[in-house]
Protein backbone atom coordinates (compact mmCIF):
# COMPACT_ATOMS: atom_id res chain seq x y z
CA UNK A 1 0.00 0.00 0.00
CA UNK A 2 1.04 3.23 -0.69
CA UNK A 3 1.62 5.88 2.03
CA UNK A 4 -0.87 8.30 3.11
CA UNK A 5 -0.19 11.83 3.53
CA UNK A 6 -1.65 14.56 6.22
CA UNK A 7 -1.05 18.13 6.90
CA UNK A 8 -2.26 20.91 8.98
CA UNK A 9 -1.15 24.35 8.64
CA UNK A 10 -1.45 27.45 11.54
CA UNK A 11 0.22 30.92 12.33
CA UNK A 12 1.78 31.23 15.44
CA UNK A 13 2.97 34.77 16.77
CA UNK A 14 6.61 33.67 16.85
CA UNK A 15 9.64 34.25 13.92
CA UNK A 16 10.59 31.49 12.00
CA UNK A 17 13.68 31.68 13.61
CA UNK A 18 12.17 30.79 16.94
CA UNK A 19 9.43 28.41 16.14
CA UNK A 20 12.52 26.28 14.31
CA UNK A 21 14.87 26.56 17.82
CA UNK A 22 11.96 25.62 19.13
CA UNK A 23 11.09 22.33 17.47
CA UNK A 24 14.78 21.36 16.64
CA UNK A 25 14.72 19.76 20.43
CA UNK A 26 13.36 16.93 20.64
CA UNK A 27 12.34 17.80 24.54
CA UNK A 28 10.35 19.47 23.75
CA UNK A 29 7.28 18.07 22.41
CA UNK A 30 6.67 17.65 26.51
CA UNK A 31 5.59 21.24 26.14
CA UNK A 32 3.49 20.75 23.19
CA UNK A 33 2.20 17.08 24.01
CA UNK A 34 -1.76 16.23 23.87
CA UNK A 35 -3.09 15.07 26.78
CA UNK A 36 -3.57 11.15 26.02
CA UNK A 37 0.33 11.07 25.09
CA UNK A 38 2.46 11.03 28.15
CA UNK A 39 5.89 11.63 27.34
CA UNK A 40 8.69 9.48 29.49
CA UNK A 41 11.92 9.86 28.91
CA UNK A 42 13.64 11.93 25.55
CA UNK A 43 17.15 11.17 24.41
CA UNK A 44 19.31 13.69 22.07
CA UNK A 45 20.87 15.79 21.54
CA UNK A 46 19.44 19.63 22.04
CA UNK A 47 19.71 20.63 18.35
CA UNK A 48 19.05 18.31 15.60
CA UNK A 49 21.56 18.33 12.79
CA UNK A 50 21.01 16.15 9.92
CA UNK A 51 21.94 12.47 10.66
CA UNK A 52 21.19 13.23 14.27
CA UNK A 53 18.81 10.46 16.08
CA UNK A 54 16.70 10.95 18.84
CA UNK A 55 14.81 8.83 21.10
CA UNK A 56 11.32 9.00 22.67
CA UNK A 57 9.78 6.61 25.31
CA UNK A 58 5.91 7.55 26.05
CA UNK A 59 2.80 6.37 26.63
CA UNK A 60 -0.43 7.08 24.15
CA UNK A 61 -3.63 6.36 25.78
CA UNK A 62 -1.49 4.05 28.28
CA UNK A 63 -0.13 1.87 25.69
CA UNK A 64 3.99 2.28 25.41
CA UNK A 65 6.00 3.59 22.75
CA UNK A 66 9.33 3.54 22.01
CA UNK A 67 10.70 5.91 18.95
CA UNK A 68 13.55 6.22 17.34
CA UNK A 69 14.01 8.93 15.01
CA UNK A 70 16.59 10.82 12.81
CA UNK A 71 17.08 13.92 11.19
CA UNK A 72 17.17 13.58 7.84
CA UNK A 73 17.25 17.48 6.44
CA UNK A 74 17.62 20.66 9.00
CA UNK A 75 17.40 23.44 6.99
CA UNK A 76 17.15 26.60 9.39
CA UNK A 77 15.29 28.32 9.60
CA UNK A 78 12.66 26.81 7.31
CA UNK A 79 12.39 22.92 7.52
CA UNK A 80 13.46 20.13 9.79
CA UNK A 81 12.18 16.99 8.15
CA UNK A 82 12.36 13.77 10.84
CA UNK A 83 11.78 9.86 10.35
CA UNK A 84 11.53 7.09 12.58
CA UNK A 85 13.73 4.30 12.38
CA UNK A 86 12.00 1.86 14.78
CA UNK A 87 8.20 3.13 15.98
CA UNK A 88 4.66 2.13 15.00
CA UNK A 89 4.79 2.70 11.58
CA UNK A 90 6.53 1.15 8.40
CA UNK A 91 6.81 4.74 6.70
CA UNK A 92 6.97 8.33 8.77
CA UNK A 93 8.43 11.61 7.19
CA UNK A 94 7.54 14.47 9.06
CA UNK A 95 8.17 18.04 7.47
CA UNK A 96 8.09 20.86 9.95
CA UNK A 97 7.81 23.73 7.62
CA UNK A 98 8.61 27.47 8.59
CA UNK A 99 7.39 29.90 6.46
CA UNK A 100 7.04 34.04 7.43
CA UNK A 101 3.62 35.75 7.49
CA UNK A 102 1.42 37.92 8.52
CA UNK A 103 1.14 37.85 12.28
CA UNK A 104 3.88 36.00 12.52
CA UNK A 105 4.84 32.61 11.10
CA UNK A 106 2.97 29.42 8.82
CA UNK A 107 3.84 26.72 10.69
CA UNK A 108 3.02 23.22 8.90
CA UNK A 109 3.29 19.53 9.61
CA UNK A 110 3.19 17.16 6.98
CA UNK A 111 3.31 14.12 7.50
CA UNK A 112 3.58 10.93 4.80
CA UNK A 113 3.18 7.63 6.77
CA UNK A 114 1.92 4.12 7.03
CA UNK A 115 1.38 2.10 10.01
CA UNK A 116 3.01 -1.42 9.89
CA UNK A 117 0.70 -4.00 9.76
CA UNK A 118 0.19 -4.69 5.79
CA UNK A 119 -3.21 -4.69 4.81
CA UNK A 120 -5.11 -3.99 8.26
CA UNK A 121 -2.53 -1.62 9.04
CA UNK A 122 -2.70 0.21 5.67
CA UNK A 123 -6.52 0.49 6.04
CA UNK A 124 -6.14 2.11 9.83
CA UNK A 125 -3.80 4.54 8.03
CA UNK A 126 -6.26 5.62 5.25
CA UNK A 127 -9.07 5.81 7.54
CA UNK A 128 -8.65 5.79 11.24
CA UNK A 129 -5.09 7.82 11.32
CA UNK A 130 -6.25 11.14 9.45
CA UNK A 131 -8.81 12.05 12.40
CA UNK A 132 -6.23 10.80 15.39
CA UNK A 133 -3.71 13.13 13.92
CA UNK A 134 -6.46 16.26 13.07
CA UNK A 135 -6.99 16.09 16.77
CA UNK A 136 -3.05 15.34 17.72
CA UNK A 137 -1.94 18.73 15.54
CA UNK A 138 -5.09 20.66 17.04
CA UNK A 139 -3.70 20.53 20.21
CA UNK A 140 0.01 20.45 19.19
CA UNK A 141 -0.40 23.63 17.21
CA UNK A 142 -2.82 24.71 19.82
CA UNK A 143 0.07 24.41 22.48
CA UNK A 144 2.63 25.54 20.68
CA UNK A 145 0.14 28.89 19.96
CA UNK A 146 -0.05 28.97 23.97
CA UNK A 147 3.91 28.64 24.39
CA UNK A 148 4.80 31.53 22.06
CA UNK A 149 1.78 33.65 23.40
CA UNK A 150 3.34 33.13 27.10
CA UNK A 151 6.76 33.16 26.18
CA UNK A 152 5.49 36.73 24.40
CA UNK A 153 5.05 38.13 27.65
CA UNK A 154 8.92 36.42 28.94
CA UNK A 155 11.62 35.08 27.38
CA UNK A 156 11.41 32.49 25.11
CA UNK A 157 13.03 29.55 25.92
CA UNK A 158 13.28 26.47 23.96
CA UNK A 159 15.59 24.21 25.92
CA UNK A 160 14.53 21.43 28.10
CA UNK A 161 13.36 22.11 32.05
Amino acid sequence: MKPCIYERSVVVSASAEELFRFHENPHNISKIAPSSLRVGSVESEETARAGGVFKIRASQFGVPIRWTGKWESVEAPRLLLDIALDSPFAVWRHSHIFEPAAGGCLMTDRVEYLLKGGFVGGLVSRFAMPVFFAGMFRARHAATRRFFSKSARGSRSSSAA
